[in-house]
């Protein structure tokens, strides 16, 4: 009787499952230049193939309007200094508001003292209380 070889699980997955996957040659391309992608020998999943974004990026919009934040612009001017930075504020629309120095304004030491004018930001939910955000020049009275 002759003997039957026998084969070994390694040479089984040798001769059955390359080492490496195969991977995208030069010479398989679309009319459009891009590579014609390849199936992977272990698996269906295509190799070379780049999946679509999950989620939809946003465009990116410019910054947001005081609007947007429900915040008003008033002009005014500062009548009266408060303790710890805080300012009585008179309204151009008759209204009297406590306001703040915003941080742009105290980091770059502008210096805010009662009869100044000012731009001030007051919220839509507490009309009683700003945040001055600019401090207006005084304009030179102009000699001709």
């Amino acid at each position: 009787m002759a003997s039957i070889p026998t084969i070994t699980s390694t040479q089984i997955q040798r001769t059955l499952f390359p080492a490496k996957p195969t991977t995208l040659s030069s010479s398989k391309t679309l009319s459009l230049g891009t590579p014609t992608p390849t199936a992977h020998p272990l698996c269906r999943r295509l190799v070379g193939v780049v999946p679509p974004p999950r989620f939809h990026q946003p465009i990116r919009a410019g910054p947001k309007s005081n609007q947007a934040d429900g915040k008003w612009v008033h002009e005014g001017s500062i009548t009266e200094s408060l303790p710890n930075g805080m300012f009585q504020i008179h309204l151009d629309n008759g209204d009297d508001v406590v306001g703040y120095i915003s941080g742009k304004i105290r980091k770059n030491f502008v210096r805010v003292l009662p009869g100044d004018r000012v731009s001030v930001e007051v919220s839509r939910y507490d009309t009683s209380r700003g945040r001055i955000v600019y401090r207006h020049r005084k304009r030179e009275p102009t000699t001709e």
